[in-house]
């Protein structure tokens, strides 16, 4: 799927007052934010490709569950559940139930400075059963700022409530839990980084986990260790799921037969195409085709097949999502 930015670059329809872009082709997704210095948006999501950016990011998980890749981490998080996704880690994100949906806070780095940096912490609570009482001021926040988002209340109001959220987020870190180590050099990491980069702008030609190694200055093995460890994903299943999405789009968005998207989409053989398909949509191109051609006008349980978003207006439901169980 395309990443968020671009889904709400014109979706102030989806309750938010955010704008951004991508790079097309590549996993560094370039948020832009207006004066209010954050962005929020709820959303029906199936799954969020692997990415990165700048804005430091709070996950809150309404209903249904997900599993949340954050580098190294997988997270099973279920209704009621929270996960802090700091600067620049790569994540990706998969339903693991029908309906499941989201609302997410992206923090703008202006909010921060060298006095008071965005918090790096290691944040995730599973669902409502395992909060504390500093979990239960989190999601206190959450809803607060919510609240004054749909009320259209003044900018000095969101922003307040903007950090006591943030204070409440480091508040909520448990006492010595702290990031992991990240188990491979910063140098290392970029390098991965730039050859996901490339992947993505290249995914007609011939790509090998030998030649992006020899790109990458390493050897076979140490660049399939480090892909794995930065982007959570190992290669082969990092460049499936790009072509796979690529060609979603061009089977959703033109008229180009089947057997030629699959060459566009970097496929040796129209088969390759079918058998992403199947692995990650449970159906052929061409019913996935169909089906987007039928319109807008299909039941909600067709998400999974259809799309992999759906944008959600801020409103009293989302608001009853958010509050805790009776």
């Amino acid at each position: 799927m395309f990443p968020f930015a671009v889904v709400h670059r014109a979706g102030q329809s989806a309750g938010s007052h955010r704008s951004g872009g991508v790079h097309e082709g590549s996993g560094y997704e370039l948020i832009s934010f207006d004066a209010e210095k954050y962005n929020l948006f709820a959303a029906e999501v199936r799954y969020c490709e692997p990415h990165w950016h700048s804005a430091p990011e709070l996950i809150c998980v309404l209903t249904g569950s997900f599993t949340v890749n954050v580098c190294q981490r997988s997270h099973q998080v279920a209704a009621g559940g929270m996960v802090y996704i700091n600067p620049d880690e790569i994540h990706a994100l998969e339903a693991t139930a029908a309906n499941s949906r989201l609302l997410t806070i992206q923090f703008s780095p202006r909010l921060f400075d060298d006095a008071h940096p965005a918090p790096h912490i290691d944040y995730c609570r599973a669902s409502w059963a395992e909060q504390r009482p500093q979990d239960r001021a989190l999601r206190d926040a959450v809803l607060l700022i919510t609240q004054r988002q749909m009320a259209q209340a003044s900018s000095f109001a969101k922003l307040a409530a903007i950090y006591t959220l943030l204070s409440a987020l480091e508040y909520a870190e448990q006492p010595g839990a702290g990031v992991p180590s990240e188990g491979y050099s910063k140098r290392d990491g970029q390098l991965v980084k730039q050859s996901m980069h490339y992947i993505a702008e290249h995914l007609t030609r011939e790509l090998n986990l030998s030649k992006m190694a020899d790109m990458a200055g390493m050897s076979y093995f140490h660049f399939s260790r480090m892909f794995k460890k930065v982007s959570g994903y190992n290669f082969k299943e990092y460049l499936m799921i790009l072509r796979t999405n690529k060609a979603k789009s061009l089977l959703k968005n033109t008229q180009i037969p089947i057997t030629e998207i699959s060459h566009l989409c970097g496929f040796k053989e129209h088969k390759h195409l079918n058998a992403c398909f199947n692995k990650y949509c449970s159906v052929t191109p061409s019913e996935f085709r169909k089906r987007m051609l039928a319109g807008l006008n299909q039941p909600d349980a067709d998400l999974a097949v259809m799309t992999d978003f759906r944008c959600l207006p801020l409103s009293a439901q989302v608001i009853q999502w958010l509050s805790a169980p009776a």
